[in-house]
């Protein structure tokens, strides 16, 4: 099943949203192979948009923005909550044909390589209306433009390049601009492209975007089949002072011309974009004086010449005179990669490569990603801080006096910090810590002020949301989202064949063997695993490898397989190559757990293709499901003899295939929603974005 979230930025178009949501709960109807979501950002309508959308459609997320953020800005803010693999802008002024949107997603999962996607737009009379994509401006056109060259031989191919000719958008096509009356990206990919550029309040972005997404490697691509009708300007039909038509029109051109003048100046060079805002200049002049030649003087082109100070500098300058808004305090440049301190991010590769992990595929998004420096994020630009095992971090070692420091610097820190914005996001891996660090009243210190600072919580698991609201009630109106946790395919060398990785570990090459592999702690319950499998089958074996977290830990251990030749025992830290091999070479990975919410050694035993034993409880029963039930095996209750013998003998006859099928576990779509994640924790929250959820719009 694909799924699909549907991003619409609505501004007093109540009738034309309603009808436009119609028509995609129909189409998503007829598409059963497509899930499709939905957001509507409504950008402060005065015509009771929002309300009108909630009870109509209320599977659909509506975003209050509260004013009119622009189209860029409102976008963004839709997409900061899509949960689809795709991201589709769509204009409220739009009629979603039979077969537009899975014309569109199959096309994009059978051509990956365009990465941007748009499609046919149509009239209401069903003629052609092309809006749907245009060429890029060039020193050529604008010169055409001045010279009214564009206006006299208008769908030239060569005096009006930008209207692509005369093409009727019915053939697949590669252009320079698809517009965002319907747009169609990955959202991996719109991650990557860092969203739509906020400087721009109302035309110009789209364009933008995609000269941003050809400059990345992406093809911009029409789909002909994806048809929509589109009102050209229906969207946008506020713009104008009621009862005044003209000057409505002028001013709505005029903001056209404030979007190419950013444009120009976000895409070319400072000296260019200066000739390039000149010949829009004249070609304003050129128009104004054709209407008064032809009797309508004070007509759209004279309103433009007479504005032209007020739409040259482009925007943000232009919003105030144009609208009569201020800029929004927080747009932003697209593209600027977000800057994330983490705790940890790669310092603690060589013990669990996890959070390196993570961050390298973020690092490959274009963001900026580096271990907690307490220095930096009290001097410099820090858009989040994230955090991962707290207590771990804060409150390790025997003197309090050592904990207290860490936690003035830190908190200290971030007050300077969050008086620039940065937030904080905290990946709740355990609601309650495996051991317990430092004194009772220091663990309430950094539970009072970690909960006081959280901006966004992360959960590896559902289930794992749910304990985290449950173990801090401060937390329930935090937003939540839930990342999963990646394989460590790419981590571990695991070629080797059972037969070579037991010829390695001087294991007998028949027989089954089953495993528990990495540091030993109190909570994964291994002398109890001696002690049951002592009781079990004399032909199997028991392989320990590991090393114990405590001297009673190895004691306890040491004493529980005492006497038993069956078991073997390698007490020490293990490399990532004999983690490997213990791993290939075992038949069954039993943990155990004593209490778990998250299993970091299941994930790595599926990446080694290896089924696993574990208890039902915490994200287990979510891990089984996700992977499936030849890979993963559970049991309910005590850890006992039946459960081990039964999980044994499924290890041994239960068919299944040479490789776990871990595609859900891909690093580059974690890393993807947790940028998301960041992005949604980022943007003013509503009520309505308190928690992210899929929601589709037909069930």
């Amino acid at each position: 099943m694909t799924t699909l979230t549907v991003v619409i930025v609505s501004y007093n178009t109540r009738e034309q949203t309603l009808a436009c949501l119609d028509s995609l709960v129909a189409e998503a109807a007829r598409a059963p192979g497509l899930e499709v979501s939905a957001v509507v950002v409504d950008n402060g309508s005065s015509d009771g948009s929002a309300e009108a959308v909630r009870a109509r459609h209320p599977a659909v997320l509506v975003i209050d923005a509260g004013e009119n953020l622009g189209f860029a800005a409102g976008v963004n803010r839709g997409a900061a909550q899509a949960t689809g693999e795709y991201v589709l802008l769509l204009n409220p002024d739009t009629t979603v044909l039979p077969g537009a949107l899975v014309a569109l997603v199959d096309f994009a999962q059978a051509h990956p390589e365009h990465g941007l996607y748009g499609g046919r737009t149509l009239a209401a009379d069903g003629s052609l209306e092309p809006s749907s994509c245009w060429g890029a401006p060039s020193l050529w056109s604008l010169l055409c433009f001045a010279t009214g060259l564009s206006t006299a031989f208008a769908r030239s191919r060569l005096f009006d390049p930008e209207s692509l000719g005369r093409w009727q958008r019915d053939t697949v096509r590669e252009v320079p601009v698809i517009t965002g009356c319907l747009l169609l990206i990955a959202r991996f990919d719109w991650n990557r492209l860092g969203g739509m550029d906020e400087r721009f309040f109302l035309y110009g972005e789209d364009a933008d975007f995609s000269l941003r997404a050809a400059a990345a490697g992406m093809r911009p691509v029409i789909v002909p089949a994806a048809t929509i009708v589109h009102t050209v300007g229906g969207s946008t039909s506020e713009a104008g002072r009621p009862g005044d038509r003209r000057l409505g029109n002028g001013r709505k051109m005029s903001m056209v011309m404030a979007g190419k003048a950013t444009l120009l100046k976000a895409r070319w060079s400072p000296a260019r974009a200066v000739v390039g805002i000149a010949l829009l200049r004249a070609g304003a002049l050129t128009r104004g004086l054709l209407e008064r030649a032809v009797g309508r003087a004070g007509g759209t082109w004279g309103e433009v010449w007479r504005r032209r100070g007020e739409w040259s500098p482009g925007y943000p300058a232009a919003r105030a005179a144009l609208f009569g808004t201020a800029p929004v305090a927080s747009a932003r440049a697209a593209g600027r990669p977000l800057v994330i301190e983490a705790e940890p991010a790669f310092r603690t590769e060589h013990a669990n490569p996890y959070t390196a992990r993570l961050y390298r595929s973020m690092s490959e998004l274009g963001m900026t990603v580096r271990d907690l420096s307490y220095w930096r994020l009290a001097t410099a630009h820090v858009d989040v801080v994230h955090l991962h095992w707290p207590e771990l971090t804060f409150l390790s070692g025997d003197r309090s006096w050592r904990v207290v420091t860490r936690l003035v610097l830190f908190f200290g820190a971030l007050r300077v910090a969050r008086r620039r914005g940065t937030r904080v996001v905290w990946t709740v891996h355990n609601v309650v810590d495996h051991e317990q660090r430092s004194t009772p009243a220091l663990r309430a210190r950094l539970r009072r002020l970690l909960t006081a600072n959280v901006d966004g919580i992360l959960s590896l698991s559902a289930s794992g949301v749910e304990a985290a609201r449950r173990g801090y009630p401060e937390l329930e109106h935090t937003p939540a989202f839930v990342t999963p946790h990646g394989h460590y395919r790419a981590d571990y060398d695991f070629s080797a064949s059972r037969t070579e990785a037991r010829a390695r570990l001087d294991l007998d090459r028949d027989g089954l063997v089953a495993a528990s592999i990495g540091q030993l702690r109190p909570y994964k319950n291994v002398p109890h695993l001696l002690e049951v499998f002592r009781g079990l089958d004399p032909d199997a074996r028991l392989a320990i490898a590991g090393r114990p977290s405590s001297d009673e830990e190895r004691d306890a251990i040491t004493d529980a397989a005492a006497g038993d030749p069956r078991i073997v025992l390698e007490l020490a830290f293990q490399p990532a190559q004999r983690v490997a091999d213990w791993l290939r070479a075992s038949d069954l990975v039993v943990l155990p757990y004593r209490a778990i919410e998250n299993s970091g050694s299941a994930i790595l035993a599926l990446s080694a293709n290896r089924p696993v034993l574990v208890p039902r409880i915490g994200a287990m029963g979510e891990l089984a499901e996700l992977v499936g039930p030849a890979w993963v095996r559970t049991y309910d209750g005590e850890f006992d003899a039946a459960a081990l013998a039964g999980a044994l003998a499924w290890a041994r006859d239960e068919p299944r295939p040479e490789v776990a099928d871990l595609s859900e576990l891909e690093w580059g779509a974690i890393a993807a929603a947790t940028l998301d994640a960041y992005r949604a924790v980022l943007q003013p929250h509503t009520a309505e974005t308190k928690e992210r959820r899929w929601v589709p719009v037909v069930e």
